[in-house]
């Protein structure tokens, strides 16, 4: 998606007077994807790439209109990319979590069992057994 250079930004002057804003340079660079674009990077449906994108960390939208909004691509894939390394150091219990009383099944913790008043489930009325 490119669009022609706003009166509003201020033009610097690079190399060989090339009048260019970072707003510019970053249209020329990036790109803006949709939230389409964005559930096939997650590999997501509609209502979980939304709840995605309202996650703390998750880049802010860039608003074309009071109903289209758009990411920087460039943003959302160092996003992917920083979930996909938190995901993959291995969480480890602490000794002060297992001291505090939080026993796992190996260190002899009895499995647990249903207790309570069970019933027998009913037929269906015209069901013949």
């Amino acid at each position: 998606m490119n669009r022609p250079p706003s009166k509003l930004e201020s033009p610097t002057t690079y190399g060989h007077g090339e009048a260019q804003t970072e707003i510019q340079n970053r249209w020329a660079t990036d790109k803006l994807i949709s939230i389409r674009d964005i559930r096939e990077l997650f590999a997501l449906g509609r209502t979980a790439a939304y709840e995605m994108t309202h996650r703390p960390g998750f880049p802010e939208p860039i608003k074309l209109s009071p109903r289209c909004y758009r990411w920087w691509a460039n943003e959302v894939t160092a996003f992917a990319a920083s979930m996909r390394r938190d995901s993959a150091t291995p969480k480890r219990i602490s000794n002060a979590h297992r001291s505090a009383g939080q026993r796992t099944q190996s260190e002899g913790m009895s499995p647990l069992r249903i207790t309570g008043r069970t019933r027998f489930a009913r037929t269906r009325k015209g069901v013949q057994e």
